[in-house]
């Protein structure tokens, strides 16, 4: 294995495993708790995470060169991001270097052209997603939340097999 997908293996089962801390953790909470008003690039927990759910979603048809669908889905249930989140990953794990270096050929949300190595847009994608994982823990504390997990890398890769 190449060290590019090394880093991209590891990479991409991190995102999946901070989303999935995020997940369960907010599972615990009243489901109204997901809709309270929290400041930050979307108004609420729930904005936040569907932001998070429809953009893995994006990358993934980009990346596979599937016809664009935004959002993802009409429903906004908690448990619609990791199902979106683990079909990305699992993705991105198995593309070998080859597919990891092949160049893919997409359009923006505005329809602008563009083409990048699918490496680059798997790591643009896990980059954006802690981004607002950041952002979800924000919001947490704002709302006066406890136990917010912690999903630094360092956190993931300090555990056995991270």
């Amino acid at each position: 294995m190449s060290q590019l997908s090394t880093v991209i293996r590891q990479y991409a089962a991190y995102d999946r495993w901070a989303h999935q801390a995020i997940v369960d953790r907010l599972k615990e909470e009243p489901e109204a708790t997901l809709d309270r008003h929290a400041m930050s690039s979307f108004p609420t927990l729930r904005g936040t995470l569907m932001h998070i759910r429809d953009a893995e979603n994006a990358w993934f048809l980009r990346l596979t060169g599937a016809t664009m669908r935004w959002p993802a889905e009409p429903g906004q249930a908690l448990d619609t991001l990791m199902p979106y989140v683990e079909r990305f990953t699992g993705y991105a794990m198995a593309l070998d270097e080859e597919g990891l270096l092949a160049t893919c050929r997409y359009r923006d949300l505005k329809g602008d052209p563009y083409a990048q190595p699918a490496w680059q847009m798997i790591m643009h994608c896990i980059n954006h997603g802690s981004h607002h994982r950041g952002q979800v823990v924000t919001q947490m504390r704002a709302l006066g939340l406890e136990r917010v997990p912690r999903t630094d890398l360092v956190a993931f890769q300090r555990l056995p097999g991270g």
